[in-house]
């Protein structure tokens, strides 16, 4: 007699088979789907930190400037200026702290000393002045005539542009000695006779423009012209497409007179006492956001191109040194 064997199936049947590949496509594809946007809002997050960190950087050197223009220590009195020639060149004349170019005005309008082709076309510009940190020197003694002497060497480079100052008066002076020395000799001598707890403050000169940047892209730069012989010019920030500026003219005492105005309708630098600030800021990485995105920039509706992620910031400042 025979006896036969059931034997059991083993393995998947072509239908089992088929059902769990559809079930992997449809769990790979969930997967993938998530991994996809995650990253897409990864790469908009962390364009969107970039765009921020350059609006705020950019603010925090305009402001400061702009916060401080005129600033000359603790002098109440009166300013004695450079020699000439340099006495007759707003970026080394400290009374009038700020000054500044409407992208409306043409080249020729543009100081002789700036390069109209360093600035982007539709672009402001603002010259800013003061007295800036402590030289870090002490005096050994009151001054004389046209000598500081110091406890140690100066680290003072021979041109760079200083103010000493007192209630009584102030000056402002060119440095004749090197950063070695243990005194600082001035350019010219000085109008008052300075004790020895005058201020000794380093002189800043700076003007703030966009022009294209290493990456190709705007930026934010700035030329700085503490001392003439020196003049260094400075990629700070990338990422800001755009910068307009409007100024506000007060009274002796300091209150606003009128409306925020174009640099060129500005006829009294020394008489501006708060300055609005509007900066576009764009994402370096191009193709973050799609469609193009449409933004609100100095009441026109701007496209930005090819993806990048754009944001606008604004404030107003005071200038200190002019309120009341």
């Amino acid at each position: 007699m025979r006896v036969f064997f059931q034997t059991k199936q083993s393995g998947l049947s072509l239908v089992e088979l088929m059902v769990a590949m559809v079930l992997g496509l449809l769990l790979i594809g969930g997967v993938l789907q998530i991994f996809l946007s995650s990253k897409n809002t990864y790469i908009t997050n962390l364009a969107l930190s970039k765009v921020q960190e350059s609006g705020r950087f950019a603010m925090d050197f305009l402001t400061f400037d702009t916060r401080n223009a005129s600033y000359r220590g603790e002098c109440v009195g009166s300013l004695n200026n450079l020699p000439s020639p340099l006495n007759n060149d707003e970026r080394y004349i400290l009374i009038s702290g700020i000054k500044g170019w409407d992208n409306s005005e043409a080249d020729s309008a543009l100081p002789s000393w700036f390069p109209a082709s360093k600035r982007l076309p539709g672009t402001d510009m603002v010259l800013l002045k003061h007295a800036a940190n402590s030289a870090g020197v002490t005096l050994a003694s009151a001054p004389t005539n046209d000598t500081i002497t110091t406890t140690t060497a100066t680290k003072l480079a021979f041109g760079t542009l200083l103010v000493i100052a007192e209630p009584v008066g102030c000056d402002i002076f060119q440095n004749q000695k090197t950063a070695t020395s243990l005194s600082i000799s001035s350019s010219n001598e000085f109008r008052y006779a300075y004790s020895q707890k005058a201020d000794l403050l380093k002189y800043q000169s700076s003007i703030y423009y966009i022009d294209n940047g290493s990456s190709n892209t705007p930026s934010l730069w700035r030329v700085r012209y503490d001392n003439p012989s020196d003049i260094v010019t400075e990629e700070i920030v990338e990422g800001i497409q755009n910068m307009q500026i409007k100024y506000a003219q007060g009274d002796s005492e300091g209150n606003i007179t009128g409306d925020y105005l174009d640099a060129n309708n500005i006829t009294d630098w020394s008489s501006v006492v708060s300055v609005k600030i509007t900066l576009l800021a764009t994402s370096n990485d191009s193709n973050v956001v799609s469609p193009n995105q449409v933004i609100r920039f100095n009441g026109q509706d701007i496209t930005i191109n090819n993806g990048r992620l754009a944001q606008v910031f604004s404030t107003t400042v005071g200038i200190r040194n002019r309120l009341p």
